[in-house]
């Protein structure tokens, strides 16, 4: 994939020129749970959608720097609407990454004709591990029949495009997981519960049942059994993206309440709340980690992903998932702080505060685990295998 230089800011610029807009949304869709169609039609017709498509199919190039610094900006603005498109940014990096020039219909049809992907490797009962999906696939002529059941598809509404994973059997009866990029058919995809939560509540994250859907060969992202590899690869893409969201949250958490805090004034004061020690050690507390949250995240945007891989890809995911955690850790603690300073207000349903304080939570349940993710960045750290070696009965 051709990569821009960090020095680009294009995709960047345009987030801010958008994020004013989608703010003054945010709220009617967070009340409503609506999925933000116009802001999708926003991104696209702006070309922000075709920013990770190579450069060779007409695309932006982008590089990971600036695809982080680009979805910071809009979800400090509207975090579902970041969330949400993250899907496609990200998975067609990873696509880019692992699939090369096979996926080239795939970045024509983003280029040209708006499309937008949708990506689904949740399942129920996986608990997050999508190197061991349950849907199946199926063998049959010129190409595949897929059954099973998918949750958290993630911009599901706006997708013309579906990146989701299924296993098939090899001779040993052994699962191969694989990923296929489809176009998203009339049938054989049905929405089983559509998204009602509390937080992140317009971004669209349905579940769905696959029911012998046909899938063509050529849709198969790689060969069968890469998948977990293909994670391990591509990891940097989707954790520095996924934690630049809600990065981009804390830190308009933090933008609103110095804002707030600078003019808000108590009977009892003689000046602003922001003269308060209080306030101003809790201000204090937001900025230090947020900065080590930034410092964190960009440290491993920066990092020579390609030289980890090779070395090392399942310490390169460790290390990955590892930031990710640590930084949508310290997003929820920052977003926390400021409901503190803003006291009572903070939790009126008009307020920006109480939409991102339900937003961020999401950081800490996106997979992968935490505790799964500490127990295996320590059995690396310790040369203790991460994996139990398989036992055969014979």
């Amino acid at each position: 994939m051709t990569t821009a230089t960090t020095a680009d800011t294009r995709y960047v610029d345009l987030a801010r020129q958008l994020a004013e807009t989608f703010a003054e949304r945010a709220a009617a869709h967070d009340r409503d749970g609506s999925f933000p169609h116009e802001n999708i039609t926003d991104l696209v017709e702006s070309g922000y959608t075709a920013m990770t498509v190579p450069a060779a199919y007409g695309g932006g190039g982008a590089s990971l720097e600036e695809l982080c610094r680009a979805q910071e900006i809009l979800a400090g603005a509207c975090s579902n609407t970041a969330f949400a498109v993250n899907m496609h940014v990200h998975g067609i990096a990873m696509i880019a990454g692992i699939s090369s020039d096979s996926a080239g219909w795939a970045y024509e049809a983003i280029v040209r004709d708006g499309a937008v992907i949708a990506g689904g490797f949740s399942e129920p009962g996986v608990g997050g591990n999508w190197w061991h999906p349950t849907t199946k696939a199926r063998p049959v002529e010129g190409g595949y029949v897929l059954n099973g059941r998918k949750g958290f598809f993630t911009g599901f509404p706006a997708a013309d495009l579906l990146f989701l994973s299924a296993a098939l059997t090899d001779d040993r009866g052994l699962p191969q997981p694989a990923g296929f990029l489809v176009p998203k058919p009339e049938s054989g995809v049905t929405v089983t519960a559509p998204w009602d939560a509390a937080g992140m509540r317009a971004t669209g994250s349905h579940s769905l049942s696959v029911d012998e859907l046909f899938v063509e060969e050529h849709r198969m992202v790689g060969e069968p059994g890469t998948l977990p590899l293909m994670f391990m690869r591509g990891v940097h893409w989707a954790w520095c993206s996924f934690a630049s969201v809600f990065l981009g949250i804390a830190r308009g958490a933090l933008d609103r309440v110095v804002a707030t805090q600078r003019e808000r004034t108590l009977h009892v004061l003689d000046r602003t709340v922001a003269h308060l020690p209080g306030v101003q050690f809790r201000v204090a507390e937001m900025k230090t980690k947020l900065e080590a949250a930034s410092a964190h995240l960009y440290s491993a945007v920066r990092a020579d992903h390609e030289r980890a891989t090779a070395a090392d890809p399942l310490g390169h995911y460790i290390e990955m998932s590892v930031m990710k955690n640590g930084v949508c850790r310290l997003a929820h603690e920052v977003v926390t702080l400021a409901m503190q300073v803003q006291g009572g207000s903070a939790l009126l349903s008009d307020s920006p505060l109480q939409r991102a304080y339900r937003d961020v939570v999401a950081g800490l349940l996106v997979p992968p685990n935490s505790d799964v993710t500490a127990e295996w960045a320590g059995k690396h750290a310790l040369g203790v295998p991460v994996f139990a070696e398989p036992r055969w009965e014979g």
